[in-house]
């Protein structure tokens, strides 16, 4: 299981304007280039639903996770970056996973260096890759990604919590 130890921070996020969470209601975890980065994330977001009364949006909110998280690994640092297994990883997070927990609402952030926005694909029975997306926006109310100020981008999923 990830470490549960949550950095709550005021740091920088996505959020739209109007919409800032406070120090309770925001945990982030920085991640690298690493084969078990999704785990993690899964398991941190377990964690920390756990601690916030929120056990009902696991299933939904790993799943979105895994595939945020996943998806920033593959194209949002490029393959070029990924050290194989063996190799240890870079000191510095390279991706950070964040979720903040609104009223009613679970907001999952994952936040990458790239620029490249992500693109639903039409999903096609003949391919191995591409439903991530689909299913990111099956299961939340809304999603969506946002450029950053220093560079890089925040793909963000909004899911419905029972309050």
């Amino acid at each position: 299981m990830a470490n549960p130890a949550v950095e709550l921070s005021a740091a920088a996020t996505a959020l739209p304007a109007g919409n800032q969470a406070t120090q309770a209601d925001m945990a982030s975890l920085p991640l690298g280039p690493a084969p078990g980065s999704a785990r993690a994330a899964r398991d941190f977001t377990t964690a920390v639903l756990g601690t916030w009364g929120l056990a009902g949006a696991l299933p939904d909110a790993r799943l979105v996770v895994s595939e945020l998280v996943t998806n920033a690994l593959r194209y949002g640092l490029g393959a070029a970056t990924l050290p194989a297994p063996c190799v240890p990883c870079s000191p510095g997070p390279f991706i950070r996973l964040r979720l903040v927990r609104s009223p009613g609402g679970l907001r999952c952030e994952v936040t990458d260096p790239s620029d490249i926005m992500p693109s639903r694909l039409a999903p096609d029975e003949n391919t191995e890759i591409g439903r991530g997306l689909c299913l990111v926006a099956a299961l939340s109310a809304q999603w969506g990604a946002t450029p950053l100020p220093r560079g890089g981008k925040c793909v963000w999923a909004e899911l419905r919590v029972a309050p």
